[in-house]
């Protein structure tokens, strides 16, 4: 992406971003901040003007922009993914971990089984402790082409095990960026019907699919409406996570109804700026994201090629998606905390893999959300600061 993109007196270098206070880059000092998933491209210059609107005229009292949240992302979903999802059937949250948890509560009881694949998005271990549900492990399995979903050992689970009463499938993938075919979403659908489960599709790196896939929403597969909740946000599109806004999208009004047992109290709301900003992204930022993703597509490929020409001893296998890879250091035998091996030896900070449960073992998890210049300067690094084998 050029400086033309952004306004002129928007600094997104690491300095700059560290000025700003963002955990990204300042939680590990002066090292490439590739550990958490955020890309550095900021957002549409539309939201930019919108929010100085907002704090030049005082916007700060009650609102009902979050009113209008819903529509943008039916639109948004329709222009971007082909799907129309009514408004009136979705509810505001405050952000996608939200929409989770109370589908949780929703959809079960103390005891139930809780599914979801792992490697995995690290606060879906949370679920368990904190509403007494029972975490069940869908292990993805491995071969030379990736990382994949394994149906018959879902199979497995579901029939030794009555009261999994709800799946969080991340789809898109994150850590692996695996993402599933329109085959697999019917077949995940057809499983959920003959084992009575929900499914909470967690889309947030929808908008993130690179040439050669594309993201299908759950909502879309026939028959899913009657057993799907999808939870989305911009935040991972357009970087913008800590003005939080999300949305927990149904597909019937059953389904909707039972969402909406839990108190609408307890699920807070957007607040003004991240409804507006979400808005925004939602109605103008098409050729921006369009843009964006074509950086990303580039710099995947630029990863996987530098590495596997000068650090073939890092597996690495090309992400359909997202701004993340997920690096097997294994060869290198770096410990419980490759990350932090790795960090060590390159200032490169990334995320330990067994983060992401037990898969993760010698694993680290690299974001490649940033510059060109960037990326390269975090490869240069790597290849300077880690052993030969």
């Amino acid at each position: 992406m050029t400086s033309e993109t952004f306004p002129s007196a928007l600094d997104l270098s690491p300095e700059g971003r560290r000025q700003m206070g963002l955990a990204k880059w300042n939680r590990y000092g002066d090292a490439l901040a590739a550990w958490v998933a955020e890309h550095d491209f900021g957002a549409p210059p539309a939201v930019y003007s919108r929010l100085q609107e907002l704090v030049a005229g005082g916007g700060f009292g009650y609102h009902y922009e979050f009113e209008r949240v819903l529509d943008s992302f039916a639109r948004w979903s329709k222009v971007r993914h082909g799907w129309t999802p009514n408004p009136e059937l979705g509810i505001n949250t405050v952000n996608v971990i939200q929409g989770i948890w109370a589908c949780v509560e929703a959809f079960t009881e103390p005891g139930d089984g809780v599914l979801f694949s792992t490697p995995i998005y690290p606060p879906f271990f949370n679920i368990g402790p904190t509403t007494n549900r029972r975490p069940v492990h869908w292990s993805m399995s491995r071969d030379e082409d990736g990382w994949h979903y394994d149906f018959e050992k879902l199979e497995s689970l579901l029939e030794s095990d009555a009261n999994i009463r709800l799946m969080v499938l991340c789809h898109p993938h994150n850590p692996t960026g695996n993402v599933l075919t329109e085959q697999e979403l019917s077949l995940l659908v057809e499983i959920a019907h003959r084992h009575n489960l929900i499914i909470v599709s967690d889309e947030i790196h929808g908008d993130l699919v690179h040439p050669g896939a594309s993201h299908i929403p759950m909502l879309s597969i026939p028959g899913a409406d009657s057993c799907t909740v999808t939870v989305a946000s911009g935040i991972k599109t357009f970087a913008f996570g800590g003005i939080r806004c999300g949305v927990a999208q149904t597909g019937s009004k059953k389904i909707f109804e039972q969402l909406n047992t839990v108190p609408s109290a307890l699920l807070g709301g957007a607040n003004r700026m991240g409804a507006e900003a979400s808005i925004v992204a939602w109605d103008t930022g098409e050729s921006w994201v369009d843009e964006m993703k074509n950086t990303l597509d580039s710099n995947r490929h630029l990863l996987v090629d530098r590495l596997n020409e000068e650090l073939p001893a890092i597996g690495i296998h090309l992400p359909q998606s997202t701004f993340v890879a997920w690096l097997d250091l294994s060869n290198y035998e770096p410990g419980e905390r490759p990350a932090t091996w790795m960090r060590g030896l390159t200032n490169v900070a990334g995320q330990n893999g067994l983060n992401f449960g037990s898969e993760g073992a010698g694993h680290l998890r690299l974001t490649f959300g940033t510059s060109p210049k960037i990326l390269n300067q975090m490869i240069d690094q790597m290849v300077a600061g880690l052993p030969i084998l």
